[in-house]
């Protein structure tokens, strides 16, 4: 997105207009966001600027159409003059009827006092490169924006949300490309455990960077006896360079023929990315070898990432290489719910 929206925004519009209407849409993405009640002589601004008085509003309201307008009418338009560069407006229901549409605000209210439009006039400028278009189910953050569209208060056509969750959500769809997918309802809410996960599992990276590598590998040692490894010995050295921390067994289960009868692991204490990580590699290879040993070999680290020349040699000798939000899931016995695309 080009344009410069305000990262410490603390509301955005909701603004609702006819759905599933194509022209409507067109002049959104042109730039032009209308609103009804926007017949002429209905502006909101006088020709000096000024605000137009609502009893002036209403009297031309009246006279045009023979009718009085509802009384929150006039306050409820009104809110478009609070609009100006930089802040962002949700539109419900556009282009589909389960579909947001999300843009930025380039400059605030005027009315076009031009044309042959019957309705319409009122218009806010939005900035065409700012939009974005989601599904309602597209992920976890447009499935709580459009929790917000059922709502009472934010049902009239101009309406402001300051809740801080729902703010912070639309600020994160601004960064992100258009989705019009849907996600299955049960995967939003798997989506939703799957992001606190990964939260804690960046909580305790943080952590353990102030930790040494002694406490690092008790902290792996205790995880296995966690989850009902059974430690058979601590660090083997083998003299020759070869190094095992860890050699452990499986717990016993139903299906344990299939289970290997030891673990080798290799414990490395590591900050951001380990430049020497393929010497892991190569320890708890050339331990296997000298002790003839057909443990599966693992390297555990808790660097961010693992070299190309790391993954080359574990590639080449079966190797299993465990590190980043990985390893803080091993550690904290939830193995199972990471997923590798935590560290893009």
């Amino acid at each position: 997105m080009a344009a410069e929206y305000n990262e410490s925004l603390d509301w955005f519009t909701i603004f609702r207009t006819y759905q599933n209407d194509g022209w409507l849409y067109e002049e959104l993405i042109a730039g032009r966001l209308r609103q009804g009640w926007g017949a002429q002589g209905f502006g909101l601004l006088n020709p000096d600027g000024a605000r137009v008085e609502k009893t002036d509003w209403e009297q031309a309201y009246g006279s045009r159409w023979d009718e009085d307008p509802s009384p929150r009418r006039f306050a409820i338009l009104s809110r478009m003059l609070d609009m100006k560069r930089g802040d962002v407006v949700v539109v419900p229901k556009m282009p589909e009827w389960n579909q947001l549409t999300i843009a930025q605000v380039a400059s605030g209210y005027r009315f076009e006092h031009d044309g042959d439009l019957e309705d319409f006039r009122h218009v806010v400028h939005v900035e065409p490169r700012s939009i974005r278009t989601f599904d309602y189910r597209a992920d976890e953050d447009a499935y709580l924006v459009s929790g917000l569209f059922a709502r009472a208060n934010h049902r009239p056509a101009v309406s402001a949300c300051e809740d801080a969750a729902h703010v912070h959500a639309v600020l994160r769809l601004m960064k992100r490309p258009s989705c019009t997918n849907s996600m299955p309802r049960e995967a939003l809410g798997r989506a939703a455990v799957d992001e606190v996960l990964k939260e804690a599992a960046e909580s305790l990276r943080a952590k353990i960077d102030g930790w040494n590598g002694q406490r690092f590998e008790e902290a792996v040692r205790q995880a296995f006896r966690d989850q009902g490894y059974e430690e058979k010995s601590r660090r083997r050295f083998d003299g020759q360079g070869g190094d095992a921390d860890i050699v452990v067994a499986p717990p016993a289960n139903p299906h344990s023929l299939f289970l290997p009868e030891e673990i080798a692991v290799q414990v490395k204490w590591k900050q951001g990315v380990d430049e020497d990580d393929e010497h892991a590699v190569r320890q708890i290879v050339d331990w296997s070898k000298s002790q003839g040993s057909d443990a599966v070999k693992y390297v555990i680290s808790s660097a961010s990432e693992f070299t190309e020349c790391a993954k080359k040699a574990a590639a080449a000798n079966d190797v299993v290489l465990i590190g980043g939000l990985q390893t803080m899931c091993f550690l904290m016995g939830i193995a199972s719910r990471y997923r590798d695309d935590w560290e893009r």
